[in-house]
């Protein structure tokens, strides 16, 4: 009996779970780094994105009527800022624009206005100019 009762108090603990151990969609801060042939330039630009884990379920059987609709984490509201890039001859547009995140939420891609694939894997420093 003891053990129910146990069990009963932690069950609302264990829902919840401890605050630093949600993985949930958020802002986070990332890194961009920019090449520019044109400019002869390489910068990191540190900037906010979302990033993080939205609740999803997998149905046992797909139904053809009802759209199976999963959740990601997207840009709820955001900014854009521009840099300018150094070394630029005349001519050549110095500019770089990027979005900023301001706040994020779960939902559907917005394949529109999002390139809805996993953020790549590109190098985190510049490799002036190599090609592969």
């Amino acid at each position: 009996m003891s053990v129910v009762v146990l069990m009963i108090l932690l069950l609302p603990a264990l829902l919840r779970g401890a605050p630093g151990c949600k993985a949930s969609c958020r802002l986070t801060n990332i890194s961009i780094t920019v090449e520019s042939e044109e400019c002869g330039s390489c910068i990191t630009i540190d900037t906010t994105a979302c990033a993080g884990f939205c609740h999803t379920q997998e149905n046992n059987y797909n139904n053809p009527v009802v759209p199976n609709v999963q959740n990601i984490c997207n840009f709820r509201e955001w900014t854009y800022e521009t840099v300018q890039l150094t070394g630029c001859p005349a001519g050549v547009d110095s500019s770089f624009t990027y979005p900023v995140a301001l706040s994020c939420e779960c939902s559907q891609c917005k394949t529109d206005s999002t390139d809805c694939a996993a953020l790549s894997m590109q190098p985190s420093s510049c490799h002036m100019f190599s090609h592969y």
